[in-house]
């Protein structure tokens, strides 16, 4: 029989294990984090530096994606009937990569 899947924390617990761990109150903790998620906001918005990094957790980086012109008659391979693509706009695409130090930790 297979093991049960561990559930993943939630934010109050979250809260709580870190509050518990640092010896500070759950608000404090909240209030971090809070402020975490908007420095990391700003940095990536178009006004910071576009590159965040967390000390011993991840680097996170913004790109831009281009917008794509749509228009042009393709073939569904599945069923043979010709479509025409859509445009697709342009968006900023957010990418997390772990720090080595942690990726080394979870091997």
């Amino acid at each position: 029989m297979a093991k049960a899947a561990k559930k993943p924390l939630t934010k109050s617990a979250f809260l709580a294990e870190l509050a518990e761990k640092t010896e500070l109150t759950k608000k404090d903790v909240d209030t971090v984090l809070s402020e975490l998620v908007e420095l990391v906001k700003k940095e990536l918005s178009g006004k910071g530096a576009g590159k965040v990094v967390i000390p011993g957790l991840a680097r996170l980086s913004v790109t831009k994606v281009k917008a794509v012109k749509g228009g042009v008659e393709k073939k569904n391979p599945l069923t043979g009937d010709m479509y025409t693509t859509k445009d697709k706009p342009a968006y900023n695409k957010v990418r997390l990569s772990p720090i080595k130090a942690l990726k080394e930790a979870l091997k």
